[in-house]
């Protein structure tokens, strides 16, 4: 990767990682580090660690890196190294509009420039935004298998809950009932636990990233969740929608219907758009085209991102050529990526949110996890 990218040397400075995230700390070391620790991995394939010697037995036991245990400062063996390497370009994790490149402090970055001053390489600091996004969103067949796995629990505890839901249930209800499950399975949330799953009960709900609340559901209302597990630290991110009818065997209203069908058609627009070379905005382009030409507002967020580690991994985003985004719609699609692509509308039964994953093929897209293509029913 980083001869592809020719990156020259990549450098991750970090401390006190359970305090203050280094993001990709999980897929370089697998442990946090206390003292101030630096891992350096070039083109050439050389591998070090300079580490606090309170640490450098767990580096040790990797059998990976050269491993340069310290007491006192790293700063001989860095410039050293340094020198060793002579670099080009250093990139460090550092990135305007990436959230999971954007590892590197402040602090630590005004460290850095202070032990590399006099060395001749005080003008080569980069960002490693390339470098991380595709160590992100390049999945192994280990990180694929897990999140495989996330997506049938998943889909397995939608079921679940819709199968014992009741009518008097409130949305905190069903928020607990998974939570209660989630625990007894030793599973982690793909977003904060406080909202995940977002629960929202028809129209009478506030929609957004909000807590489930109070509110039952009516008869005749659209209950919507958004919800993803961690296993394994790899995640999911999907929607469902399921209607509460006012009597049995009463067919879902037309109108209802149709909007369900006019998200599924923007939602697979998006799909049908997302191809290896493909740039980010020009698939929320195609999505968002489709659902204002069926006369529904314009979503107003992005329509599809990674999903990895987290919900939102980082990397291309999918999304509108918007300032709060940055330059991140302006990325390629490359194959083997793990996208979810979601929007919704507002209707009198409620927000009808759908959300489905999907990985890049060699030669276009395929559904990660089987999408939701009718609406599901509730019954009492």
């Amino acid at each position: 990767m980083l001869q592809e990218t020719d990156t020259d040397l990549w450098l991750t400075y970090c401390r006190e990682t359970t305090e203050i995230d280094e993001p990709c700390l999980p897929l370089l070391l697998g442990f946090d580090v206390v003292w101030p620790t630096m891992v350096l991995i070039t083109k050439e394939g050389q591998k070090a660690t300079i580490i606090g010697s309170h640490d450098a037995p767990n580096v040790n036991s990797l059998g990976v890196y050269d491993v340069y245990p310290y007491d006192t400062s790293l700063e001989d063996a860095f410039v050293d190294l340094l020198k060793e390497i002579d670099p080009n370009e250093i990139a460090v994790n550092y990135a305007e509009d990436n959230t999971i490149a954007d590892g590197l402090t402040h602090g630590m970055y005004r460290r850095l420039e202070g032990l590399i001053e006099g060395t001749g390489y005080e003008d080569r600091l980069v960002s490693a935004d390339e470098v991380v996004t595709r160590l992100r969103s390049d999945k192994s067949s280990v990180e694929r298998k897990r999140m495989v796995r996330a997506g049938e629990l998943t889909t397995s505890l939608l079921d679940e809950v819709t199968e014992k839901w009741e009518p008097d249930w409130t949305e905190a209800d069903v928020a607990d009932y998974v939570h209660n499950r989630m625990r007894e399975q030793d599973l982690g949330s793909a977003w904060s636990w406080d909202y995940c799953p977002t629960v929202h009960a028809g129209a009478d709900s506030e929609m957004g990233h909000t807590m489930a609340g109070n509110i039952t559901l009516r008869p005749g209302q659209v209950l919507h969740i958004d919800f993803g597990v961690k296993y394994q630290g790899y995640t999911t991110d999907i929607q469902r929608l399921y209607y509460y009818p006012t009597e049995s065997g009463e067919p879902i209203p037309d109108d209802l219907q149709a909007a369900f069908e006019d998200v599924r058609a923007a939602i697979d627009a998006a799909f049908e758009a997302l191809e290896p070379g493909a740039v980010g905005h020009e698939v929320d382009e195609a999505a968002r085209t489709e659902i204002t030409d069926r006369n529904w507002p314009a979503y107003s967020h992005a329509v599809g991102h990674n999903v990895g580690r987290n919900a939102h991994d980082g990397g291309t985003l999918l999304g509108p050529l918007w300032d709060r985004y940055g330059d991140s719609p302006k990325g390629v699609v490359r194959e083997g990526e793990i996208y979810t692509l979601e929007l919704g509308v507002e209707t009198e039964y409620g927000y009808l949110g759908q959300e489905d994953m999907a990985v890049v093929t060699e030669d276009g897209a395929e559904w990660f996890i089987e999408p939701q293509t009718e609406l599901r029913r509730l019954t009492a």
